[in-house]
């Protein structure tokens, strides 16, 4: 109510009063009223909204006499809310038009990647992009010092070989065992074997002897009980 006595007072509005001075609106009343309302929420300065209504038939200039002395302030407060209103409006409809056109964009956008129109940022990558996988080629570790051609004949000397005495073949696991069976043939003592080991590979004890030190004293033994047998 107290929008419209200040538009009735800004604009020249005459108001029919009825007993006690109560407006009583008329339907060309409202109807001024309903457009100063939205020309004021579009923004349209107070001094051009009164041209209009008489553009648009809605006052006639000899029913409307702008007062004299106009609260000016008041008029530019108005001015300022009206317009307010009306940014506050438009920039909701453009960020309503902006959604609608990014989530169009989106649309379109799946749309060409599924029609394959558009290359995704998605896709694999083709062929000339990937490299090709190099094989590993197994390759031979060494651990230890390198190997001699003595090394080589041990190794070929590893494999089991059999006893001129008949005792069985020679293993790596076995040729102490098969040492000890060729001394008792012989007869000797674990002196004897000791002093033979001592003297031929300067190892203390016979039973400390590696397998091509035992091979040579089993071949020595062989050479004595063939002797003994000629």
């Amino acid at each position: 109510m107290h929008q419209l006595r200040r538009w009735e007072l800004m604009f020249g509005l005459e108001i029919k009063r009825g007993r006690g001075q109560q407006r009583q609106y008329r339907a060309e009343d409202v109807s001024v009223l309903e457009r100063i309302k939205e020309l004021v929420e579009q923004g349209w300065p107070t001094t051009q909204i009164r041209p209009q209504l008489e553009a648009e038939g809605l006052l006639t200039p000899k029913l409307i006499g702008l007062p004299s002395q106009v609260g000016e302030q008041e008029i530019l407060v108005e001015s300022v809310i009206g317009l307010r209103n009306f940014v506050e409006r438009r920039f909701i409809d453009l960020s309503r038009q902006i959604e609608e056109l990014r989530q169009l964009f989106i649309t379109i956008t799946l749309k060409q990647e599924l029609q394959s129109e558009l290359e995704s940022p998605w896709q694999p990558l083709s062929k000339e992009f990937i490299s090709e996988p190099i094989p590993n080629q197994a390759e031979e570790i060494a651990i230890g010092p390198a190997v001699s051609s003595t090394t080589e004949t041990s190794r070929s000397s590893s494999q089991p070989q059999s006893t001129p005495l008949g005792l069985g073949e020679i293993t790596d696991q076995n040729y102490l065992t098969v040492l000890g069976r060729a001394l008792d043939l012989v007869a000797w003592t674990d002196e004897q074997a000791d002093e033979y080991a001592s003297s031929q590979f300067n190892v203390p004890h016979w039973d400390e002897m590696g397998r091509s030190q035992a091979e040579q004293l089993i071949n020595h033994l062989s050479s004595i009980f063939e002797n003994k047998n000629a």
